[in-house]
């Protein structure tokens, strides 16, 4: 034992000889667990480890601690000469070491976090701007359009009246349906360019659902179209305007029936989700669905997966501005054995 194991154990060298290094150095009572002494003896072969400990004065310390097998002439271990070297300042230098890198792993996660927020809100802004611009372009067309096609509709109704060839009045008809549907097409146009103040009232939202789905039963009837209803009990009435959440509810019943050309079933639900504090109402049907590749762009204003002339590709994205205006939102999930499924969240 030599005088830095002597200063170890704070006592002078000579006292030591013949005592147990685990009583004296360590202050144990028996033999340490991960004694590398020990283990050259069963194994015969060089010991390494690393072991922390505390002074008298509750001061930590480290020790790397190596022990050598000592053969005799029969190649047995006879002796184990063991070292000990403090490294304390190392360990404790490695330590600070790794804490410097998570934290800096943690300011680069912040860092990539609030960029990834940048980037969101630039996005936004973008959309923003470009739904802007198309607000005013839909208002301008709809303006110019809307006043040629009353002035043929009238005459259309005039020509009816006077003209008895049923030929002709086949045609005048078709003349007349084709002007209502691009009508319909430039309310849709104004609907989705203004920018309406919204009519707050307090609504039994199951009452409001329910006296909505009665407008469209026929249709779900005609269409061999079973709806079914599962309203939670427990669901709170909502502050919100009750003409512009029935057009969100009619327009995806309506185009679940459009996604069941030859039936199917309709379902509507609603829940309350404690965590969000919000009040969720579900559309699923079973129909066709909506492929993958044009999920991300079914809000988009125009954009539209039927057949032409059979949608404008408005109606979901005045739903999504009618949702967000309530500070909701409104999303698409895939439903488990096809079919489309659409979740409106209103604040409770």
């Amino acid at each position: 034992m030599n005088e830095a194991s002597s200063r170890l154990a704070r006592k002078k060298r000579q006292s030591l000889l013949g005592s147990k290094c685990y009583a004296e150095l360590w202050k144990e009572k028996s033999p340490c667990e991960n004694c590398v002494t020990g283990m050259v003896f069963v194994t015969g072969k060089p010991q390494q480890t690393i072991v922390w400990d505390s002074d008298s004065e509750g001061k930590r310390f480290c020790i790397e601690k190596f022990a050598f097998p000592i053969l005799n002439n029969d190649g047995k271990v006879e002796y184990a000469v063991e070292i000990f070297r403090d490294i304390t300042e190392r360990k404790l230098l490695e330590e600070e070491r790794e804490q410097q890198r998570l934290e800096l792993g943690k300011r680069i996660r912040e860092i990539r976090h609030a960029y990834e927020e940048l980037k969101s809100l630039q996005n936004q802004l973008l959309q923003a701007e470009k739904m802007a611009s198309i607000g005013l372009l839909a208002s301008s067309l709809a303006h110019e359009l809307d006043t040629p096609l009353t002035t043929i509709s009238g005459y259309c109704e005039l020509l009816s009246e006077e003209i008895k060839d049923d030929n002709l009045l086949g045609r005048i008809k078709t003349i007349s349906e084709q002007i209502s549907r691009c009508q319909k097409t430039i309310r849709n146009m104004l609907e989705f360019s203004r920018k309406s103040n919204l009519e707050k009232t307090q609504h039994n939202i199951r009452g409001l659902i329910n006296n909505t789905l009665s407008v469209v039963e026929h249709r779900l009837l005609i269409h061999k179209i079973k709806l079914h209803k599962n309203f939670d009990e427990q669901t709170p009435s909502l502050f919100v305007d009750g003409n512009q959440i029935q057009q969100v509810i009619l327009n995806l019943v309506n185009n679940s029936v459009d996604a069941l050309p030859h039936g199917g079933d309709v379902f509507v639900e609603t829940r309350v989700n404690k965590k969000t504090s919000s009040v969720e109402i579900i559309f699923e049907d079973n129909g066709i669905g909506i492929p993958v590749e044009n999920q991300k762009h079914i809000f988009t204003p125009f954009f539209t997966t039927k057949e032409t002339g059979k949608g404008t590709g408005l109606g979901l994205s005045i739903c999504k501005n009618i949702i967000t205006n309530h500070n909701g939102k409104i999303e698409l999930e895939n439903r488990v054995g096809g079919g489309t499924r659409f979740i409106i969240s209103l604040p409770a």
